[in-house]
């Protein structure tokens, strides 16, 4: 009889055990709570749809280790190191077949799919871009994810900074998706001019001159009615004043300005666009020191467009140099300590200042911020 209760009591212990381990490795899903804070828009590559490179998206060994490509990256997070590669693998082949460019928002990644995208953060700063995983890489310990020259300096990171990671999922309707979608929304890239309107009626696209209609030898002359007096007083076209115009900034359009609204200078007095061809002229002592004139405008004043803080002092200068070129202002280089300030410009007002911070903004994706020159403090 006391066999069979210890045969009973070490079979019960036995279910129980294995029902504890069941527990203990059923999987938990863990529902993603719905975000209903306030959405900030960043920039860097635009997330498109893309089937996945099966040539790159096998498990792989390299130096001994073995990296297993993530399948579900959908709720895909990481936080680690980041470096940028840029000179040394210009030119090269990326893991799947494309020419690495160090100047586009790209990065490698050792087990995400290819291609894919991802936002990144850098932990220090807070700046946030998104950029495009199409090579694989880094097999450094600690490090997760290699960005390109160009991803780098958006993020004003240098070798080894910590940054986040998260995984954005591009749906084949362009629906986006996964924890890179929270609380950002990705500016679109679009590089066309919206249309200007005609004093004479009528609009011209893309900012040039209105094209005359071409008429061919069996296109037929088109016959216009004159309006009825009800329809020209609905549809008349009626030139603006700018002498009306008012602002209640100093950030708005200029009041009793002469030249087009948000002009930093304003423009000369000419003659109005039209389909006449234009009669050439020798060029004047005055318009061609209209150059040198603008560049001026923005060497000397108090204000400055500070575009990144840099550790480097060669970087530094060289974005300086190029932003200037760019854009036809000088750059100088604050150096306080180990931090080198990029800067643009000497305006006398903020509103120029402004227009600079706008170009920046909508020619090269670049952020920045008015500021007052060093020496003016």
């Amino acid at each position: 009889m006391r066999k069979d209760w210890l045969w009973i009591a070490l079979a019960s212990a036995l279910l129980a055990a294995c029902t504890t381990d069941s527990d203990q490795q059923a999987p938990v899903t863990q529902q993603q709570a719905a975000y209903n804070g306030p959405v900030v828009e960043i920039g860097g590559a635009e997330p498109r749809y893309e089937p996945v490179n099966p040539a790159t998206n096998q498990d792989y060994s390299v130096n001994g280790k073995t990296y297993k490509i993530v399948k579900d990256p959908s709720n895909f997070s990481q936080v680690g190191l980041a470096a940028w590669y840029g000179e040394e693998a210009n030119g090269t082949r990326t893991a799947i077949g494309e020419t690495f460019d160090p100047n586009a928002m790209t990065a490698a990644h050792p087990t995400l799919p290819l291609p894919s995208y991802v936002r990144v953060t850098n932990v220090a700063n807070g700046r946030m871009i998104v950029v495009r995983v199409n090579d694989r890489g880094p097999y450094t310990p600690g490090r997760i994810i290699d960005l390109s020259r160009a991803a780098g300096d958006r993020l004003n990171i240098s070798n080894n900074s910590k940054v986040r990671i998260d995984y954005i999922s591009v749906a084949p309707d362009g629906t986006l998706s996964g924890p890179g979608t929270i609380g950002t929304t990705v500016a679109k890239q679009s590089y066309a001019l919206p249309a200007r309107p005609e004093i004479g009626g009528g609009m011209t696209m893309g900012g040039g001159a209105a094209a005359a209609p071409v008429m061919s030898s069996q296109t037929q002359p088109v016959e216009y009615s004159s309006p009825q007096p009800q329809e020209t007083e609905q549809t008349q076209s009626r030139p603006v004043d700018n002498s009306s115009l008012n602002s209640d900034n100093t950030m708005g359009a200029p009041v009793r300005s002469s030249g087009f609204l948000g002009a930093a200078q304003p423009l000369p007095g000419g003659v109005l666009e039209s389909s006449e061809p234009a009669v050439a002229t020798a060029p004047s002592a005055s318009a061609a020191a209209a150059p040198a004139a603008a560049v001026a405008a923005g060497a000397s004043g108090n204000y400055v467009v500070q575009v990144g803080a840099l550790n480097d002092s060669a970087r530094a200068q060289q974005l300086a140099t190029s932003l200037g070129k760019q854009f036809g202002v000088p750059g100088s280089v604050d150096s306080r300590g180990n931090v080198y300030r990029v800067q643009l410009g000497r305006f006398t007002s903020r509103q120029q200042a402004a227009a600079l911070q706008q170009r920046l903004a909508s020619e090269a994706q670049q952020q920045s911020f008015i500021t007052v020159a060093p020496d003016a403090m």
